[in-house]
C-alpha cells in the first residue's frame, strides 16, 4: 500500500528510480557522463538494492531503470533483475548490448521489460571512432536478440556534430526494420563543460532535425519523462517511432523530471550535475524512506 507520494517544491512528483549498478564499462564512449559520477569499483548489494526498491515502492515509485557503467557486466544482474520484480511494474536497462545475445532470454524470464540499446552509428569505422571497440557486430546481434527475446527496444543514439549526423536517414530506417524506437539524443554537458573543445566541437543542435522529423510525422506522443516529443514517421523500412532528447538550456526538460538517481556507491543523487550528497547504503528499509522524502525535498532544476 502506497504510503505517501513524494511530490517536490516545484509540484514534480518522484515516480522512477535510475539505478547505477556499477561504474565500469568495457567501452570507451568519448561523451559518456557516467551517469554524473566517477569511476569507480563500489557496488551496492542485491540487499542494499532490494531495501531501496522496497522503501520506494511504497512512496508509489514502480519503475526503475538499470545503468551503469555497463550493467552487464555484473555477475549477478539476473539476480538483481528477478529482486527487483516484486517491486516493480516496469523494469528497464540502459546496455552498450554485447552480453545481450547470451542473457536476453534469461534476463525477460527474470521480469526485465525493456533495453535501451546504444547504439551510435550504423558503420563499422564510426562505430569503433566513437566506442573504441569493434564491437558492431554484436551489438546488432544483441538487438535481435532482444527483440527475439520479447524485450522492447529502444536504441539510444548520442547525435555528434561531424561523426554520425550523416547516419541519422540509415538509423531511423534500422529501427524501422528492428520494430525498435529511436532515440536521437543531444550531447549534454553541465553548464561548466559547455567551455570544453571536445563539446563545442561535437555538440549538435537537434531542434532542426526535429522540425524536419516533426513535418513528417504521421502521429505524435509525448513521453511522460521530460515531456519528449516523439514522432511516428514512415520509412522505406516501414513505421518507426522517434524521441527526441533534448536536455540542453531546456527548463521544460527539468519542469517535467519525475526521478531520482542512485549511484553504485550508495548515494542518493537529485540530479545529473548535481553532487551525490545523500548516503543511503547500509541503511535500513525506515531510514530510506526518510531519505527519499528528504531526496524528493531537495530536487531542483538545473535549468531554468
Amino acid at each position: 500500500m502506497v504510503q505517501k507520494i513524494l511530490k517536490d517544491n516545484y509540484g514534480r512528483v518522484l515516480t522512477s528510480l535510475r539505478i547505477q549498478l556499477n561504474s565500469t564499462c568495457n567501452f570507451n564512449c568519448f561523451f559518456c557522463h557516467r551517469e554524473g559520477t566517477g569511476q569507480t569499483s563500489k557496488e551496492l548489494s542485491i540487499e542494499d538494492i532490494e531495501k531501496i526498491a522496497k522503501a520506494a515502492s511504497g512512496y508509489g515509485i514502480t519503475k526503475i531503470k538499470l545503468t551503469g557503467g555497463e550493467p552487464t557486466l555484473r555477475r549477478d544482474l539476473l539476480e538483481v533483475v528477478r529482486t527487483l520484480k516484486k517491486y516493480v511494474k516496469e523494469g528497464s536497462m540502459t546496455t552498450h548490448g554485447t552480453m545481450l545475445p547470451k542473457i536476453a532470454k534469461d534476463l525477460k524470464e527474470a521480469g526485465l521489460d525493456r533495453v535501451n540499446i546504444s547504439l551510435h552509428a550504423i558503420t563499422k569505422d564510426t562505430f569503433k571512432l566513437i566506442t573504441g571497440v569493434d564491437f558492431l557486430e554484436r551489438v546488432l546481434e544483441a538487438i535481435d536478440a532482444a527483440n527475439s527475446a520479447g524485450l522492447q527496444v529502444k536504441i539510444d543514439f548520442v547525435v555528434l556534430k561531424g561523426v554520425n549526423t550523416d547516419q541519422i536517414d540509415a538509423m531511423l530506417e534500422f529501427a524501422a526494420s528492428k520494430n525498435a524506437i529511436l532515440q536521437l539524443i543531444e550531447y549534454e554537458t553541465s553548464v561548466e563543460g559547455e567551455k570544453s573543445a571536445e563539446y563545442i566541437k561535437y555538440h549538435q543542435d537537434l531542434s532542426e532535425i526535429e522540425k524536419e522529423i516533426s513535418s513528417k510525422a504521421l502521429a505524435v506522443e509525448r513521453n511522460e519523462l521530460h515531456n519528449r516529443p516523439r514522432y511516428t514517421i514512415m520509412t522505406a523500412k516501414g513505421l518507426v517511432k522517434v524521441e527526441f532528447v533534448m536536455p540542453m538550456h531546456n527548463p521544460d526538460f527539468c519542469a517535467h523530471c519525475n526521478r531520482l538517481r542512485v549511484t553504485s556507491d550508495g548515494y542518493f543523487k537529485t540530479c545529473l550535475w548535481k553532487p551525490a550528497r545523500i548516503l543511503i547504503k547500509g541503511a535500513d528499509e525506515a531510514s530510506i524512506g526518510a531519505l527519499l522524502e528528504k531526496a524528493s525535498l531537495e530536487r531542483e532544476h538545473y535549468w531554468k
